[in-house]
């Protein structure tokens, strides 16, 4: 089996520590994908979506759903992590993060950011509360543009 010069670099530069962020981050990848954790948050969201409104001012109510957010949800990946990754630590891992965030793109850092981050946890809900009432851009839906000018009407 040949190795370039490449793959030989970099396991030369990976460190113990970033390998097992590394694995850490490729097990919550997997356990955000699936259908219980969509179903946790979907529910979750759903439960407490109206009381979440687009102003500067934040609610007394907002602070006790999310430390019931961060509670629910972090325990759940907390679990399934510990399941997945004999000896993971919660407190360890968090700080990687604080070293690792530059690093973090996506779906997987925008939940994270849920989880430290109130001002992205409030947007979570309003983009939530925005969908459901409509108000959002489904980019899932096909525009068809359709001239209406009667030249291009063709005639049978």
């Amino acid at each position: 089996m040949e190795t370039s010069d490449e793959e030989i670099f970099i396991a030369a530069t990976s460190s113990p520590s970033d390998a097992e962020f590394d694995a850490v981050v490729g097990c919550l990848e997997d356990i955000i994908m699936e259908s219980d954790f969509q179903l946790i948050q979907r529910t979750f969201m759903e439960k407490h979506y109206q009381e979440f409104e687009d102003s500067e001012e934040n609610k007394l109510i907002y602070t006790s759903i999310f430390n019931e957010y961060i509670s629910l949800v972090e325990k759940y990946i907390e679990d399934k992590l510990l399941a997945r990754i004999p000896g993971f630590n919660m407190t360890a891992f968090t700080m990687s993060l604080q070293q690792h965030k530059d690093e973090m793109t996506g779906d997987l850092f925008d939940i994270l950011l849920t989880f430290t981050d109130f001002l992205a946890f409030k947007r979570m809900f309003l983009d939530y509360r925005a969908e459901k009432e409509g108000r959002s851009v489904d980019s899932s839906i096909e525009l068809v543009v359709t001239s209406l000018n009667k030249s291009s009407i063709s005639s049978s």
